[in-house]
């Protein structure tokens, strides 16, 4: 009897952790003359680049790993559809994220 509330266990712990990398936040910063913007997280700020699917408006919800570094599939949740950027930056203070977005985008 003691082994399906372990199991149990196990399953959550696996379902936890597949799940872990993944993050919420929204649009803070996009400007249509440039393929960068700007995701407001739990942990900070995220420079990400566009590299396809649909273009990010502000006040968008996005979910997925944007805390490392490399190309990504984002899910918009406001939007429904899947988004292709490349992470820049990530756990940025606000001005930080500012600066190194002016930097790209001038």
């Amino acid at each position: 009897m003691k082994r399906i509330p372990l199991l149990l266990l196990l399953l959550l712990c696996i379902a936890t952790t597949a799940t872990a990398d993944s993050v919420k936040g929204m649009v803070a910063l996009a400007n249509p003359g440039c393929d960068y913007f700007i995701v407001g997280t739990n942990n900070g700020y995220v420079l990400l680049e566009w590299f396809g699917g649909s273009i990010p408006c502000v006040g968008d919800m996005v979910y997925g790993d944007i805390e490392s570094y490399g190309i990504k599939s984002l899910y918009n949740i406001t939007k429904d559809a899947e988004t292709r950027v490349w992470v820049d930056e990530y756990w940025l203070s606000k001005d930080r994220v500012i600066d190194r977005y002016l930097g790209k985008c001038r």
